[in-house]
């Protein structure tokens, strides 16, 4: 923070100090292509598995909105800014047609789409830290709920396909580029809002830049998360070694019992 406020009093970084107060402002429908985006994933998902219209009409809304819903309900803000604008289901139906008449190539278009979905992911991400930060939570919570949103219609989908969510097994980093983006955001956030600095917009790009990159070289060099490494039987043959069983015991008290004169 010191470093930030250096250079807003030094008169000679003026344009250093005017570029950090001009906040780049992502384009206002950014949230709808996030949404509608997750719509056809979601919808591509569940066409290609059988689904009847209902189905993949349920899976792209929950894909596409579900995280931005679950937000607003842990944030207990009211009704949800997904059912208040209209739009936001209307672009998850019309994303979840196109997904049933269309799942082959909803597919490989979602597939083909890496730049969009990691966009996406980011955006959702850079939200939900956002709002919670707005209604004064603090880091820790805050980073929670930037992870739930962006990841909340993923978990969801799965749900309602009566299978675990993928964003909960080992594989390709989702939720992990997530977490690292609400810290980020949340840091950024707090640095420049500390300098009198409106602080959404650059925390909001740099997470989303963050949070894509991550996103992208976990599938481009194949980075996935692991399961579970068990250290109990290490820990235990460490310990075993360490303290001596009774049997094994040699103190005052056994070598007195052991004695052959007695």
């Amino acid at each position: 923070m010191g470093v930030v406020s250096a250079v807003l009093a030094d008169s000679s970084s003026e344009p250093v100090a005017n570029l950090l107060r001009t906040a780049p402002e992502l384009p206002s429908w950014a949230p709808y292509v996030a949404v509608g985006f997750g719509a056809l994933a979601g919808a591509a998902f569940a066409a290609r598995r059988g689904f009847d219209i209902i189905g993949v009409l349920g899976l792209a809304i929950a894909q596409g909105m579900g995280g931005l819903l679950l937000k607003d309900i842990l944030l207990q803000t009211g009704t949800p800014e997904v059912l208040e604008n209209g739009w936001y289901l209307i672009i998850s139906v019309g994303a979840g047609l196109l997904g049933f008449f269309f799942a082959g190539l909803m597919a490989r278009a979602v597939q083909s789409a890496l730049i969009i979905d990691a966009l996406s992911l980011g955006l959702l991400c850079a939200i939900g830290t956002n709002d919670a930060l707005i209604v004064k939570l603090g880091w820790v919570p805050s980073m929670f709920i930037g992870v739930m949103t962006a990841v909340g219609g993923l978990i969801l989908r799965d749900i309602m396909a009566g299978r675990a969510p993928e964003v909960l097994r080992p594989g390709i980093y989702v939720a992990f580029a997530a977490m690292v983006g609400s810290f980020v955001f949340v840091v950024v956030f707090k640095v420049l809002e500390a300098n009198n600095i409106d602080g959404y917009h650059w925390a909001q790009l740099i997470t989303v830049v963050v949070v894509a990159s991550i996103r992208m070289a976990s599938v481009h060099f194949g980075w996935v998360t692991h399961e579970p490494t068990d250290f109990s039987d290490r820990v235990w043959d460490y310990w075993r070694k360490k303290v001596p069983s009774p049997q094994e015991d040699t103190g005052p008290i056994t070598q007195m019992f052991d004695r052959k004169d007695l």
